[in-house]
């Protein structure tokens, strides 16, 4: 197959239209760098058209100014030549490049339908807010997620970037961390007193997408979309090779992601290992999951190390369910505390189904490596190179912890070959773990070497085009955006917490809200870090306790002063009742005086209203004659005015008739005298002698119509003038004949 030689698009900080551009190139569903840059500029020449980019340059510092892509000369050329010889876009005249009109009316579609997804998305969540955190601005609480999702999934996108390809050059931005832009995020719209709301609102959002497959889907489709948008920075030869097939990948699994599958570790990335390991067995991918045989031990020493820690104290129901609303619990600690809560289950019932890990393991089809090697001296070095790495990051880690993910690491780096893709290399260590993964890629980077390590949700990524699409991923995809900071096993808060619940275990009948406030306590359990001395432990967690007895004092006090004032204010109302009460009497003894007066003047009202009643009947009756006697008047004058009107039609017609009897009458009589009788010879001699016969006819008959007719009287005027006119037209006649 013939590779394209082509530069890699540089992609620099993207504007604000990265949301958008997300959501439209996911679902354009865009199958390589090359169509995500055609869809790009459908998408620019669309949204700009107002622009009215004529050239390439003009395209390509649009893509350059709104998201951020540095496109060479060429390859937009390139894309510009695809799409007009598709049919897609033209330029009319010669003048600016537009879209046809199925193309534009496909992309507007395409723009439409993630807007609106994200509006609907938007309005139920405000919804949720409103209700829940009252004291937050809604629509600053939506710009703060809107920041935090944008920069997320932009530093998702870059992950998945890097992992394909370590000689992508970008902004060192997109490497914070989730929980520093969350921060960022919150504190950047609200001010401290609101920012803790703020964050567990945001939190929330995706914490619950499993409820919510609209909000699933949203995630999910700006992930798709910025990770696309990340694409057109890998070179066009590795994403060529990426998307030929899946080799052969050995995956080695970390403890954490063991743990999750087994069900004893809480963390929103369990859910898409759980759908990873489901989809490596339906849809027979290439891959084989194994486990270190260092990752074997660590797991049976967590185990037990657990094991012990909950054996030493007797755990309540409510001391459990106190437990589980700290965000700093281990994860097995917090799912033996999750399940306690809800039925009371007794430590070594809860730890019964995992005595033969390597078992469970083989079970779900985890096999476990053994190495045949020993790289002492190389393991040494590394183990230093991540100390330092920890150390750079103010981040701490057991030295067994460190160990371990050592001797994983290293085993997977000697297991790997070269390759154009880092899926080519034959092996990866998947793990929860952010901070190894961060060692790892900055290590790769650096060496200018594919990465060996990847969390959960980039390697799915990476696996989507090979894998149906699933809605249940989508759930538990969106759900890794949830979680800011990762959890690991033997941090210093998970061990603070740990031993302060120990101690809380020791007092009878602890307060299960005092423990909930002590256990979220974030100075309080960063304070415990750092504390190695048990005695100076101790004494922290007594002033704790002392400072939340006295808080519970002061609400006392506080509670006491209210229940004060209420009985004050209950007496006080007892004597206003009381004195209201005697008014009231006085108030109803008036009164039965004046509903007796009442009464008697109802008495002499009736009598009144007989009497009315007996005037009004007579009035009526007279009222009724008249009306009778009116009707009988009206009848008759109806009457009359009807014989009235009929003898006026009568005489009307008659006198139509007669008149134009007469007039006609006359009409004969003149042209009989002035023809035979008296021959009028100017007249008949006259050239025009028929137009004064007729305009003399016309006025006498005008006349006497006129005169009998009063309706037809103007018409007939009218007539007689049109006659007397034609008369003297006639008689004036025209200009003598000159010969």
């Amino acid at each position: 197959m013939n590779v394209s030689t082509d530069p890699s698009i540089k992609l620099a900080a993207p504007g604000t239209a990265l949301q958008q551009m997300c959501n439209y190139i996911a679902i354009a569903e865009t199958k390589s760098p090359e169509e995500s840059l055609q869809e790009l500029i459908l998408h620019t020449l669309l949204t700009f058209e107002e622009e009215k980019a004529s050239s390439i340059q003009d395209v390509a510092k649009i893509l350059s100014v709104m998201f951020g892509i540095e496109a060479q000369d060429h390859q937009v050329q390139k894309a510009l030549d695809h799409l007009t010889s598709s049919g897609q876009v033209y330029m009319p005249m010669g003048t600016n490049y537009v879209l046809l009109p199925d193309t534009r009316q496909k992309v507007k579609e395409r723009i439409d339908q993630a807007s609106q997804l994200q509006e609907r998305v938007k309005m139920q969540w405000i919804s949720e807010i409103t209700q829940r955190f009252s004291d937050l601005n809604p629509d600053l609480a939506w710009t703060a997620l809107h920041d935090y999702l944008a920069k997320a999934f932009l530093r998702h996108g870059i992950q998945v970037a890097v992992f394909l390809d370590p000689s992508v050059e970008l902004p060192s931005d997109y490497a914070k961390s989730l929980s520093r832009l969350l921060t960022e995020a919150v504190n950047a719209r609200f001010d401290p007193p609101l920012q803790a709301s703020a964050k567990h609102a945001i939190t929330d959002f995706l914490g619950t997408v499993g409820k919510n497959s609209e909000r699933a889907r949203f995630i999910a489709e700006c992930a798709d979309g910025a990770t696309n948008y990340f694409s057109l920075a890998v070179s066009p030869e590795v994403a060529a090779r990426f998307r030929e097939k899946l080799s052969q990948l050995m995956l080695f699994c970390d403890t954490n992601f063991l743990f999750g599958i087994l069900g004893l570790h809480v963390h929103h990335l369990v859910e898409v290992s759980n759908e990873l390991l489901d989809a490596v067995t339906k849809h027979k991918l290439p891959l084989k999951l194994r486990y270190h045989e260092a990752t074997l031990r660590e797991l049976i020493s967590s185990i037990s190390y657990y094991c012990d820690v909950l054996h030493r104290r007797r755990w309540t129901q409510s001391l459990s369910r106190a437990a589980t609303t700290s965000s700093f619990m281990s994860g097995i600690e917090l799912k033996y505390h999750q399940k306690n809560a809800e039925t009371g289950i007794d430590v070594d019932t809860f730890f019964q189904p995992y005595k033969h890990m390597d078992v469970l393991l083989e079970n779900k089809g985890i096999e476990v490596f053994q190495p045949q090697i020993n790289r002492l001296e190389e393991r040494a070095t590394l183990e230093a190179e991540y100390k330092e790495f920890l150390e750079s990051i103010n981040k701490e880690k057991s030295y067994d912890l460190i160990a371990h993910d050592v001797a994983v690491l290293d085993c997977v780096r000697t297991l790997r070959k070269n390759g154009t893709s880092t899926l080519e290399a034959g092996a990866l260590f998947v793990t929860c773990d952010y901070m190894l993964y961060r060692f790892d890629s900055d290590a790769s980077r650096k060496a200018n070497a594919h990465a060996s390590v990847v969390l959960p949700n980039i390697l799915w990524q990476i696996l989507r085009p090979f894998v149906p699409a699933s809605q249940d991923f989508d759930r538990s995809f969106a759900e890794t955006f949830a979680m800011p900071e990762f959890r690991t096993i033997g941090s210093g808060a998970a061990k603070a917490c740990s031993r302060m619940l120990g101690l809380l275990a020791t007092y009878k009948d602890f307060p299960e809200e005092t423990a909930k406030r002590m256990l979220s306590n974030d100075r309080l359990i960063d304070g415990l870090r750092t504390t190695n001395s048990d005695e100076e432990f101790q004494a922290l967690i007594e002033s704790a306790i002392a400072a939340e007895n006295q808080m519970l004092l002061g609400e006392n006090a506080a509670k006491a002063r209210q229940i004060e004032a209420l009985r004050s204010d209950k007496e006080r109302a007892e004597n206003e009742l009381n004195e209201q009460k005697q008014v009231a009497a006085i108030e109803a003894a008036k009164a039965h005086e004046t509903i007796q007066a009442k009464e008697l003047e109802k008495e002499a009202l009736a009598n009144s209203q007989k009497d009315a009643e007996t005037n009004a009947k007579d009035t009526s009756a007279k009222f009724e004659a008249l009306r009778l006697e009116k009707d009988s008047i009206e009848e008759k004058a109806n009457q009359e005015a009807l014989l009235r009107q009929k003898a006026e039609a009568r005489y009307l017609t008659a006198a139509k008739i007669a008149s134009i009897l007469v007039s006609l009458l006359i009409i004969m009589v003149f042209e009989l005298a002035v023809n035979f009788v008296w021959p009028w010879n100017w007249l008949m001699s006259n050239s025009n002698s028929y137009g004064l016969q007729a305009g003399f006819c016309l006025i006498v008959s005008s006349v006497i119509v006129g005169f009998w007719v009063k309706p037809w009287r103007n018409f007939c005027w009218g007539a007689m003038g049109l006659g007397a006119l034609l008369v003297m037209v006639q008689i004036l006649g025209g200009p003598a004949n000159v010969k």
